[in-house]
Parts: C-alpha cells; structure tokens; sequence
C-alpha cells in the first residue's frame, strides 16, 4: 500500500514480510503511518553510490529491508533492520548486494 502527499514523499508501512513490504521509490521517504510490525523495502532499482532517505514519523517501529539479494550493514541477507519512531537512516547502495545504513541519534 502506498500513500503519497502532494509532494509524493509520504508512504504508509505495510506488510509484515520483505515479499509484503511497501516499496519505497523516491529518494526521500517519509512514513506517516506504521502498524505494530510493519515493513518498508529499498528499491531495487537502485545504483551503486545511489541514496534512499527513511523517516519514520509513525507510532512504532518499522522494519527496513534491502532489495532481494541485498543486506543492509552487517546484517544476513534480506534481514530487515529496525527503524525506531522519529529517527531518520540514509541507506547507500554500496554495489548489487550491499547496503550501508547511517543512523540518526
């Protein structure tokens, strides 16, 4: 499910898996609404040296997961990692299969 403001930078969290997770595919995101366990996944179509922005303005956490074949930080691959309500994780597509994710405090 995707939720778009005038701007087209505001999405809804959805689905609790990386195959049900709401596709983000703006360069900024902002998510409005986040459900107790819902997800968001980077888009696939990105680059090497590309850049996804995630805000999560919800009231709950909300998993993060890389594109299929991808893995975020450290983390196993297609492992979503957690962004918590008000915070902000800039996500850098490395290559084809890594992503490196810069955490607000």
């Amino acid at each position: 499910m995707r939720l778009l403001d005038s701007s087209g930078l505001l999405v809804v969290a959805g689905g609790t898996t990386q195959a049900t997770a709401t596709l983000l595919v703006n360069g900024m995101n902002g998510i409005l609404t986040a459900a107790s366990g819902s997800g968001v996944i980077l888009n696939s179509n990105s680059l090497t040296s590309d850049c996804q922005v995630v805000y999560n303005g919800g009231a709950n956490a909300v998993k993060v997961y890389p594109p299929i074949g991808s893995k975020i930080n450290a983390l196993p691959t297609n492992t979503a990692t957690t962004l918590a309500p008000n915070t902000v994780c800039i996500f850098w597509f490395l290559n084809d299969t890594q992503v490196i994710g810069v955490l607000s405090a």
